[in-house]
């Protein structure tokens, strides 16, 4: 039996001073990732999708707002563990985090996370969603990072801070998932024993 789970990067952000905004509250999409997002949306109808999870920050739920809106309505349920990455770079300039290679990770102690941290909790949510919907189509929300650790989870790699500039690398099609992608993981059991299968769609 299959379970195929559709997850979704966010739709391109409002940020015009172009800094990393993280957790940070007031982070909207922008009129482009509007369109990204109906255009998810509009990629995504007639796939029989049953329920769509997100993360609680703003972006993610008017992502999935949009996204459910060309599904039929769906109420979207916000997930926790689909949530962004904690980490102390918040509010830095990405150029500067461009520079570092976008390690966000590297000598991180609690309460921010690391890339394996970040992972065990997509795998969390990855298995309830098996429990909960198996053999169904699901669609989630979440955020950059949210997608590439169970990506390179699928491809049998541990996730490492600085794989995240050499992911071509490992399989996937782009330097890195865009906004508004898709990823779709189906699985076969707990994604932590029977690794899922993983392909890449940007809808736009």
């Amino acid at each position: 039996m299959k379970t195929s789970l559709y997850l979704l990067r966010h739709g391109e952000v409002h940020n015009p001073q172009k800094i990393l905004y993280g957790r940070l509250p007031g982070y909207k999409l922008s009129e482009a990732g509007k369109a990204q997002a109906r255009a998810a949306g509009k990629w995504l109808a007639g796939k029989a999708i049953e329920a769509i999870y997100c993360s609680p920050m703003q972006r993610a739920q008017e992502t999935a707002t949009i996204v459910a809106e060309a599904l039929g309505g769906i109420a979207p349920s916000i997930d926790q563990r689909l949530m962004e990455v904690h980490t102390p770079y918040e509010g830095h300039l990405t150029a500067e985090l461009a520079n570092m290679g976008w390690d966000l990770y590297t000598g991180n102690q609690p309460p921010y996370e690391t890339p394996q941290i970040v992972l065990e909790r997509v795998l969390d949510f990855f298995a309830f969603v098996w429990a909960r919907h198996a053999g169904k189509a699901v669609a989630a929300v979440g955020h950059g990072d949210i997608l590439v650790f169970p990506w390179l989870h699928a491809q049998g790699q541990v996730p490492e801070a600085l794989m995240k500039d050499r992911l071509q690398e490992y399989g996937l099609p782009v330097d890195y998932p865009a906004t508004a992608s898709i990823m779709r993981f189906d699985l076969t059991g707990d994604a932590r024993v029977s690794l899922p299968t993983a392909s890449y769609h940007c809808p736009y």
